[in-house]
């Protein structure tokens, strides 16, 4: 009996590595996401109030040059949002 539980432990090991990677890797994408939209709010929010309190006419770029530098910092998360890694993953596997 006890050898048969440690043979199913030993066959079932990799099986069970690949899940909790995957679900680190799901709670690491979850993270980017929440970052994501919090900084898009940031972008909107913080201009708004420069301008609604009268800081600065340079002010009005800002959300410009803030949503560039986001999009290009943090597209990556959106393409494997949009299933880019899982193409690669479903890739690897079928080869």
């Amino acid at each position: 009996m006890e050898m048969n539980a440690q043979k199913m432990i030993s066959l079932l090991t990799p099986e069970i590595d690949r899940k909790c990677e995957q679900i680190q890797q799901a709670r690491k994408e979850k993270t980017q996401v929440r970052l994501f939209v919090l900084l898009c709010a940031a972008a909107l929010i913080i201009p708004t109030v420069f301008v609604f309190f009268g800081i600065s006419l340079a002010a009005i770029l800002t959300p410009v040059l803030f949503l560039a530098a986001a999009f290009l910092l943090l597209s990556p998360i959106l393409i494997r949002q949009q299933g880019g890694e899982m193409y690669e993953q479903a890739r690897k596997t079928s080869v």
